[in-house]
């Protein structure tokens, strides 16, 4: 209810109780008045009533003739005065702690919030402007918590990600480090050393690079500072052109690529370069993980569900229902012996990448050594 309507009501009560209470008590006093006293002594005419000078006299003449009288008629009085008081008090005090509630426990709230206590949640009132304000006060309450945990989590992942950079730079750091020493010393006492030793340490500045890259890629989406360069066309037809390449660079490797794309695709919203990133991503991980022997590869499209889905399997190490949940998580790795390089960012970037287009992604798997199916759908570009 409005404070406006809510102030109404208690006024109306306020007015209309010690009207009512009075009223019943002064029906009593007065058939207590009549029974007790001769009220016919007045003898007064009730055309004379009209009159008021003759009406006081009359009256003045009673109370003198009965001085018991005027007790009655002040304890009548003392009991409406009090019935009065008491009322309004009463109804005052009920309309004071309705607002009042409220109010101390917004104020109590203000406190928890001032201490750091989040967990706690704002009750309403009855009163709609007050309840809009506890609402809103506790939404803030929500928002600032949200806002603590994530800030608790990237703080974790900052920590995680200093971890896993220092850890994964020492090894090729220390392999650069080995080749320069081996080439200085001699060690390389031949063109063909030189040259191999030469080529090591281009691949570890290589994967160096990668790390940094993927930072630097990651930080920027995060921030919403990445530009976005969207075309309309069909998915299937840049991923064969992807794939295309990835048969040039899989020569010579045990790998198997199959791929299958519908004609007459429904056309999407797709960035190449960024979406080249989302594929290279998940090929990538499909190599690191893969199983002893040769790694097979399946990449194609279909359009359904007012978009197109594009599925990357492959028959590699596969993923546990437990950790499913997690791989799109900032610097998580599915390898913990850690015997498995990397910073954790890919599959976070090709999260953020996707949602950008306004896509999905999910993992699919039956668990350990069963292979992994990444699934992305993206929705049509009307």
């Amino acid at each position: 209810m409005k404070i406006k309507k809510r102030f109404t009501l208690y006024n109306i009560i306020m007015l209309m109780t010690p009207i009512i209470l009075i009223g019943v008590v002064s029906v009593g006093f007065l058939l207590i008045f009549i029974m007790k006293y001769p009220v016919e002594e007045l003898l007064v005419k009730r055309t004379a009533l009209i009159n008021p000078r003759i009406f006081a006299e009359a009256v003045g003449l009673f109370f003198q003739n009965n001085p018991g009288a005027i007790r009655i008629v002040f304890i009548w009085f003392a009991i409406s005065a009090g019935i009065l008081i008491f009322s309004t008090t009463i109804i005052t005090m009920i309309m004071s702690r309705s607002i009042k509630k409220p109010i101390d426990n917004l104020h109590r709230a203000a406190e928890y919030i001032r201490r750091g206590n989040l967990d706690f949640e704002v009750l309403g009132s009855d009163y709609d402007e007050i309840n809009a304000l506890c609402s809103e006060f506790d939404n803030m309450r929500r928002d600032l918590k949200y806002a603590r945990q994530l800030e608790h989590s990237l703080k974790s992942e900052r920590s995680m990600l200093l971890a896993n950079l220092s850890h994964d730079l020492k090894t090729p750091i220390t392999s650069i480090k080995g080749y320069i020493e081996g080439i200085r010393d001699g060690v390389a006492d031949s063109p063909e050393k030189v040259s191999r030793y030469l080529d090591v340490i281009y691949q570890k500045a290589d994967t160096i690079e990668n790390m940094v890259n993927n930072l630097s890629s990651y930080s920027r989406l995060e921030l919403n500072r990445e530009e976005f360069k969207f075309q309309t066309g069909e998915l299937g037809k840049f991923l064969l052109a992807f794939c295309k390449k990835l048969e040039t660079e899989f020569i010579d490797k045990d790998i198997n690529l199959e791929y299958e794309f519908k004609d007459n695709e429904i056309p999407v919203r797709i960035d190449i370069d960024k979406m080249s990133r989302v594929f290279s991503n998940l090929v990538d991980n499909a190599v690191k993980y893969k199983k002893e022997g040769c790694l097979k590869l399946i990449i194609r499209t279909y359009p359904a569900d007012g978009g197109v889905y594009a599925e990357v399997s492959d028959n590699g190490i596969g993923i546990s229902p437990d950790e499913i949940s997690k791989v799109f998580n900032s610097f998580y790795r599915i390898d913990e012996s850690r015997s498995i390089k990397g910073s954790g960012l890919g599959l976070g970037i090709v999260k953020q990448i996707i949602e950008k287009h306004g896509g999905k992604i999910w993992l699919q798997s039956d668990g350990k050594k069963s292979g992994t199916t990444a699934v992305i759908f993206l929705p049509a570009a009307y």
